[in-house]
């Protein structure tokens, strides 16, 4: 057997941990968790007390300023001479014989009630008067350079003719004293700008009986050309002779130019014409139309004349009529029973609506199925055809 070997005195018997101290050091992390916890809770509630202000929002940053386009020097210009500035204004304002195909154009405006005024460089011209207004609207429109003053006639005198002092508007003499049938026309030849060249005939007190203008068929620039006029005469002159008067409109201020007057002999035998005209507007029906009577100088020409009478009631009897005033005949045809009516775009200036377009039409055809050899009517103006003209 093995020999007994004894301990060493004072050595310590060896024994085994505790479940106390075996569980101490998970307890201390749950603490800390604990602690971390609640101060986070702590926090939340801290920052809920706080003023609202004090938390940011987007709702509170201001938004960026909106850029606005400066004014044109034009524009500036405009309203610093006391003129009323639009940036979409009519190009064909004041020209009711054009056709317009851009349907904007900045303008400065002039005239009307307000009086508006147009800068130093420039005019107010292009007058047009709107309905219900008692003062015409112009546009400024830059200055026209003025063409020098010729001393002596600009042309020889044509033979046969009778001109101006200075040669720029002619008509064959054959019209001088001549008695005017109805219609007149009479020939002649012009250099005019922009070969507008107007005319007006007037009864020996000075009264305007009729007016008009024609384009004459200048090659080019500063060149005569011909025209031709021919007016209906559309109420019974009181004087037995008058003056036809052929001028140009001065570019600068509308005043008459280069006036070529031409003693006349006027038409004074009468007949009757007859137009329909609108009945009051209380009536249900917008068809519905009422006979008028007038006496014109007798013409050879029935059915145009009593057209052109109607067209002409727009100025003289506005309360009484749906058609557009300065609404003017371009041309007129009858062909198998249908006449064949163009009218100029003023037509258009009915200010829309069923019931207005059912007034014009009854105006138009109730006046001309008057005549046996009418029995239908076709109604447009240049660059639609009847069916896209006089849309409600």
């Amino acid at each position: 057997m093995p020999p007994h070997t004894s301990k060493p005195a004072g050595a310590k018997k060896k024994t085994s941990s505790s479940p106390v101290q075996q569980t101490h050091a998970p307890f201390s992390i749950v603490f800390m968790v604990a602690i971390v916890a609640m101060l986070t809770v702590a926090l939340l509630l801290i920052w809920r007390e706080l003023p609202i202000g004090t938390k940011p929002s987007p709702e509170t940053t201001p938004a960026p300023p909106v850029a606005t386009a400066p004014a044109s020097e034009e524009q500036t210009a405009c309203e610093t001479a006391g003129g009323k500035w639009t940036e979409c204004g009519n190009p064909c304002h004041g020209k009711p014989d054009e056709v317009c195909i851009t349907q904007c154009e900045a303008q400065c405006l002039c005239g009307g009630a307000d009086g508006w005024q147009c800068p130093k460089d420039q005019v107010c011209a292009d007058y047009e008067q709107a309905d219900g207004a008692t003062e015409a609207v112009g546009v400024c429109r830059v200055q026209p350079a003025e063409s020098p003053t010729p001393t002596g006639p600009v042309r020889s005198l044509p033979q046969g003719m009778i001109c101006d002092e200075l040669n720029f508007l002619c008509v064959y003499e054959a019209a001088k004293d001549a008695t005017l049938s109805n219609p007149f026309t009479v020939d002649g030849s012009g250099i005019a700008f922009e070969n507008n060249i107007s005319w007006r005939l007037l009864d020996a007190n000075g009264t305007v009986l009729e007016s008009g203008f024609v384009t004459a068929d200048a090659p080019d620039i500063g060149q005569p050309g011909d025209f031709q006029i021919r007016g209906f005469i559309l109420s019974v002159p009181t004087t037995a002779t008058g003056t036809l008067e052929v001028f140009e409109s001065s570019a600068k201020d509308g005043q008459p130019i280069h006036v070529l007057g031409i003693p006349v002999i006027l038409p004074r035998t009468a007949m009757t014409s007859r137009v329909f005209l609108r009945a009051v507007p209380t009536e249900t029906d917008c068809s519905v139309v009422n006979q008028l009577e007038a006496s014109v100088p007798r013409s050879g020409l029935p059915v145009e004349t009593s057209l052109r009478l109607l067209l002409k009631m727009a100025e003289l009897r506005p309360e009484q009529t749906v058609i557009p005033k300065g609404t003017r005949l371009e041309s007129l045809t009858v062909s198998g029973g249908t006449a064949n009516v163009v009218l100029s775009p003023e037509l258009e200036n009915y200010g829309g609506g069923s019931c207005n377009v059912l007034a014009i039409r009854a105006q138009i055809e109730t006046t001309l199925k008057q005549f046996s050899s009418i029995r239908n009517v076709e109604i447009s103006i240049p660059g639609k055809t009847p069916e896209e003209t006089l849309q409600p």
